[in-house]
């Protein structure tokens, strides 16, 4: 006979286990369903992380901050620094759809196994603490309150501004000008990402990206020839941030940017051969939110004890704009083979 804590437990570890066995399941079998075709590419450019997801969100949970400074964009963000010297962006937000934006858009690129996102883990800036004891003053500061939650993004040193490449300056134009005809040994891997990219915003609804240039490009015609707007490089891995409009408040206003992100997809017919089996795996499953939401349970529980798991509304169009990715990639494997 078991106590209730225990069967809890065992309960716990039988979920995790079928959970899985599940995801390799669908992988495996999944598999079968990709043709070979010349628009699946493999990238293999590591990400300059030095940490892995899984070690990111235990080594947040146990090391001390010692210094709290200006940086890391607007408003109540800063740039925390650890004993060891390890930098975060920490991002603070009352705004809970904001918070929810990172953090899920965050593991929907998890699900797509996109690697161009910092590692990301929650915390409680707790004062009486001992972790967050020695900042006191500049939490305070900050206006962070202990019963909100804040987000640990890693702090990717010496990143730099990028821009699009010449191949995508014209990408508004509704046609395809990314295709297997365009891609060599030497521009796969970095066209990979850019595909990757722009399918994640597609399906996360993220317009402060490469949307933002395609909307004021009616104001500046040279703006596809600068930087793009939260995106940068480093050892030739793109690394996407500040995702926070994804999933929520994207979603909120397709409607004026929705065909933006339509232009954008269009003009890819090449894709990362993980991320288009893993967007047939979530297709094939039919409820991606709720593979997300056991993700978060397992990777990060107290994201669910404070914020909101997507609401069926926001699920649908998840699943829905995933089924879209699916049969453009499916045109396109038609279209080259």
């Amino acid at each position: 006979m078991y106590t209730l804590s225990q069967i809890s437990d065992r309960w716990k570890l039988t979920l995790l286990t079928i959970i899985q066995l599940l995801i390799q399941f669908i992988d495996a079998d999944t598999k079968g369903l990709l043709p070979q075709s010349a628009v699946f590419l493999s990238g293999s450019t590591a990400m300059p992380h030095s940490i892995s997801d899984e070690k990111w969100q235990e080594y947040v949970s146990n090391s001390r901050v010692v210094r709290i400074e200006a940086g890391c964009g607007r408003m109540q963000n800063r740039l925390v620094t650890f004993e060891d010297g390890t930098k975060a962006c920490a991002r603070y937000r009352l705004n809970s759809n904001l918070m929810q934006g990172e953090i899920y858009s965050y593991y929907v690129a998890k699900l797509l196994h996109i690697e161009n996102l910092p590692p990301l883990a929650v915390a409680k800036a707790d004062i009486n603490t001992e972790q967050w004891q020695r900042v006191a003053n500049q939490v305070l500061e900050a206006n962070w309150q202990a019963n909100k939650l804040l987000i640990l993004t890693k702090y990717i040193s010496d990143s730099q501004e990028v821009v699009l490449p010449k191949i995508l300056q014209s990408l508004d134009n509704g046609e395809t000008i990314v295709s297997p005809e365009e891609t060599t040994s030497a521009n796969s891997d970095i066209l990979s990402q850019w595909s990757d990219m722009i399918v994640f915003d597609y399906i996360v609804g993220n317009m402060d990206r490469l949307v933002n240039s395609l909307h004021n490009k009616q104001w500046n015609a040279q703006i596809m020839e600068s930087s793009v707007h939260n995106l940068a490089q480093k050892d030739n891995k793109l690394i996407f941030f500040d995702n926070e409009d994804g999933l929520f408040h994207g979603y909120r206003i397709l409607d004026r940017y929705s065909h933006y992100h339509e232009k954008s997809l269009k003009s890819l017919c090449v894709f990362s051969q993980s991320t288009a089996e893993s967007i047939f795996n979530l297709v094939k499953s039919g409820d991606a939110s709720h593979i997300q939401t056991e993700l978060i349970s397992q990777d990060q529980p107290l994201v669910l004890q404070y914020l909101p798991k997507l609401s069926s509304r926001t699920s649908k169009i998840l699943s829905q704009r995933l089924t879209n990715v699916a049969d453009h990639i499916r045109g396109c494997v038609e279209k080259y083979n």
